[in-house]
């Protein structure tokens, strides 16, 4: 079977958003499971997961960010942006929602967001959480991995003056370098699954692995800050339920510290529904690893029990 045919979302400054949607054969869907996904990836990626929950009766729906798939296109390419990137994604997240609302009104939307689309989920949540029945958090943590935000910002601030903000920066490579050292070195990304097939997909696909440029990099950046900050996640709903899912072998979460952090500051705002679940041995995307079907059943026993 083929990934759905995307559906052009035109922005007011002109980006094309490519949505897709995934609908079960027969009747309403009980629910909508809106994706965000991760860093340097694309919505295609999570075609198998989508089938899973449209056969049993969810509508899913998922767009690529800009400067990614086929959005890069009207962005300026592939890791591309123009100004203030991270409020338009979470803006374009808003508008593919709300048209697949429109399209099924009354039935749930629930937002999970993986890696980096975890952090966009989490300011969606902020700022849009009253449209939500549940949150998703795949592959997540709380800051960027061993990094001292106000010190980073200075550097991409100084590289976009000398550069520009479209320049391809060494953020990403600098940032998430290290992330295989723990692991038998084959292509570089042995971080992301112990699935070898998975891997080598990632490798082969020209959408996936790329440098971002500065703006990119400073928006997520400066993101990090505004989506931990307390007057900002006390604007979450408190009633939203919140899961939590990752491999206890991401270096992204350093063993599992980012998670805790996370896990309390939402306990301090008061969120009234809160789980989470780490994979013993699962590394970034759990969703490719060699135990996704285990997954695939947990994340819907949780939809389940929601809506």
């Amino acid at each position: 079977m083929q990934v759905p045919q995307p559906e052009f979302h035109e922005a007011p400054d002109g980006a094309r958003i490519a949505a897709y949607t995934w609908l079960p054969e027969a009747g309403q869907p009980r629910a909508l499971v809106q994706i965000a996904h991760g860093a340097a990836e694309h919505a295609r990626r999570y075609d198998r997961f989508a089938r899973f929950l449209t056969a049993r009766g969810f509508g899913v729906l998922a767009s690529d960010h800009r400067g990614h798939g086929a959005t890069a296109a009207s962005t300026g390419g592939r890791g591309v942006v123009g100004e203030d990137a991270w409020r338009a994604i979470v803006t374009d997240l808003k508008r593919v929602g709300d048209h697949a609302a429109a399209a099924h009104p009354g039935v749930p939307l629930v937002l999970l967001g993986h890696s980096l689309g975890s952090m966009l989920a989490r300011d969606y949540a902020q700022e849009y959480g009253a449209d939500l029945a549940g949150l998703i958090l795949s592959g997540t943590f709380r800051t960027l991995p061993g990094m001292e935000l106000d010190s980073v910002i200075e550097e991409l601030e100084a590289e976009i003056a000398e550069r520009g903000r479209t320049a391809p920066s060494a953020f990403i490579p600098r940032a998430f370098g290290a992330f295989n050292d723990a692991f038998p070195h084959r292509t570089g990304f042995e971080w992301l699954s112990r699935d070898t097939a998975e891997v080598d997909r990632y490798v082969a696909d020209e959408d996936c692995g790329f440098p971002f440029c500065a703006g990119l990099c400073l928006d997520w950046v400066r993101a990090v800050r505004k989506i931990n900050d307390p007057a900002h996640l006390a604007r979450m709903p408190r009633d939203l339920p919140v899961h939590l899912v990752v491999g206890a072998e991401d270096p992204c979460n350093q063993r599992l510290t980012h998670v805790s952090e996370m896990l309390e500051d939402y306990r301090y705002h008061g969120v009234q529904d809160l789980t989470w679940r780490a994979y013993p041995e699962a590394r970034h995307e759990l969703l490719n690893e060699i135990n996704r079907d285990e997954v695939q059943r947990d994340l819907l026993a949780w939809l389940d029990a929601r809506v």
